[in-house]
């Protein structure tokens, strides 16, 4: 089965269902069906070519939807922006993509306006007025998308091989990995996920994170998958936790999927024992250490739910997943668990040779969700994607995550840290997340983030960032540390702020943090 296809199985068996919900817009699954094909005409009725890439800078909203089944069902490649992003990241997205089509909306005119003069390879933009400020291209409106509603899809020869979606993180550097993924490598992935978490049409999942991230690969697709609701949350509702918990109570959200820090601010701020929230069955957290305290508390507030910590990079969405014990007993870090039935996982040392069981090295995996490789990177390619005798003339590729890990006697790997996270104080070797994690474990503390700066003298100073309880002092998280820390590990600066900055995954934005305490200094 095709991504895009999908929705045609759901519309067959569950043509009133609820598809997808955002605040007082609603979609059906026959609706999402006919609104899809009109999109998909439209693009292709403009000049669409099989494998071209389509550009779709939404808001939150029940058009996001529609605009990844009608690009692919039109036979094009589905290349999500952030909906945050300033116009010199959708310039940059745009021109290194190529894309012909950009799908958008009225709120996005004038940035859309701005960037397009430096885009030459957009030649429609389509979900616009006529206005007399046109986009120096042809441009059609959502109105033209809904004349061509209907029962019958474009005939497009697809097959599982042919790319879906290209997803841009912003990487260690701050300059955008595009990450393409193949139909069969998001079905790989949305089958297992619909299948471990049995899924049914009548679950209703969460959409938390925006919708150009990995996160949206399951709220979105796993859903369709069995003809799930998807309720994409509001603005207005991610902003406030006591409004998220409101909506997750009303809505009945069954199965929620999000980074740990918004769990955390769900429960220290969401009134969680006030509400009724027995529709949850299975939570999901993925992307940052879920420090232990919180985790508790959190599991005491929902005891009617699974817990399920889930790993796995954009590149090849999630390969390894760890159940919660039902009864709570668990130690902290957690582990990431074992590999998904469609991945296999290789723990190797600096020369790509397999480490004795327990012993610490990089982790490599492969299988059916790792991705085709980054657009237009080749170099990278070769760098990440490595190949390893399997056999006779046979060679099997694995995916580098980077990331260090060792195997507990149980089997499940236990992740240690990334590799680009180790750094050097004064000749000792610390890593970031280790330090992060012991602030973490103070009481006051609710969010923290470390990093390394230049110290002037050829070597790294350590600082800290953290948010915590009122009236909270410096030299009281000091002393904390020391009953946990070597003197090394011990941040030079710790700085309390009232919030970190964060990503469109939510997870601390390293860079902006590190920028916004050096303009404080």
């Amino acid at each position: 089965m095709l991504l895009h296809q999908m929705i045609d199985d759901a519309a067959a068996r569950h043509p009133q269902n609820l598809a997808a919900r955002c605040g007082s817009d609603d979609l059906t699954y026959e609706a999402l069906l006919r609104q899809r094909n009109g999109l998909a005409r439209l693009l292709r009725d403009t000049g669409l070519q099989r494998r071209a890439r389509v550009a779709v800078f939404l808001g939150r909203g029940v058009r996001v939807p529609i605009s990844y089944y009608g690009v692919l069902a039109a036979g094009g490649v589905l290349v999500p922006i952030d909906p945050k992003s300033p116009v010199e990241q959708v310039i940059r997205i745009l021109n290194a993509t190529r894309a012909t089509h950009l799908v958008t909306e009225e709120p996005k005119k004038r940035l859309v306006q701005h960037a397009l003069p430096y885009c030459p390879d957009v030649t429609q933009v389509l979900g616009l007025e006529q206005g007399d400020e046109d986009p120096p291209c042809a441009t059609a409106s959502w109105t033209n998308v809904e004349n061509e509603a209907g029962d019958e899809a474009p005939n497009v020869p697809i097959i599982g091989m042919d790319p879906c979606y290209v997803l841009h993180t912003s990487g260690s550097t701050g300059i955008p990995k595009l990450i393409q993924h193949t139909h069969d490598t998001a079905m790989s992935f949305v089958d297992w996920a619909a299948q471990e978490y049995a899924l049914t049409a009548d679950d209703r999942l969460s959409n938390h994170s925006s919708h150009h991230t990995c996160f949206a690969t399951f709220d979105y697709y796993a859903a369709a998958r069995v003809g799930a609701a998807t309720i994409i949350l509001t603005p207005g509702e991610l902003m406030l936790p006591a409004s998220l918990a409101t909506t997750i109570e009303r809505e009945k959200i069954s199965v929620w999927y999000s980074v740990p820090t918004a769990l955390v601010q769900l429960s220290l701020r969401g009134d969680l024992e006030e509400r009724d929230l027995s529709s949850l069955r299975w939570i999901l957290f993925a992307g940052e250490t879920f420090p232990e305290k919180h985790l508790r508390r959190t599991m005491q507030q929902l005891p009617g739910a699974r817990f399920s910590h889930v790993y796995g990079s954009t590149e090849v969405n999630v390969c390894t997943y760890y159940h919660l014990p039902e009864e709570g007993d668990f130690s902290s870090p957690l582990p990431i668990g074992q590999a998904c039935s469609n991945a296999n996982t290789l723990v190797v040392d600096d020369d790509l040779q397999e480490v004795a069981p327990g012993e610490a090295g990089e982790l490599l995996i492969r299988g059916g969700t790792v991705m085709s490789g980054y657009w237009g990177e080749p170099e990278r390619n070769e760098r990440v994607l490595v190949r390893r005798p399997a056999g006779g003339q046979l060679n099997e590729i694995y995916f580098r995550t980077g990331d260090r890990v060792h195997e507990l006697p149980d089997g499940n790997l236990k992740f240690i840290a990334r590799a680009d996270l180790q750094i050097k104080i004064r000749g000792h070797r610390v890593e970031l997340e280790e330090v992060e994690t012991a602030l973490l474990s103070l009481d006051p503390v609710e969010e923290a983030a470390a990093f390394a700066i230049p110290d002037g003298e050829g070597s790294s100073a350590l600082r800290a960032a953290v948010v915590c309880a009122e009236g909270t002092q410096v030299q009281d998280l000091r002393a904390g540390l020391r009953e946990k820390l070597p003197s090394h590990a011990i941040p030079a600066e710790i700085s309390i702020l009232a919030a970190l900055p964060r990503t469109p995954t939510n997870k601390v934005d390293r860079r902006a943090l590190k920028a916004q305490l050096e303009e404080n200094a």
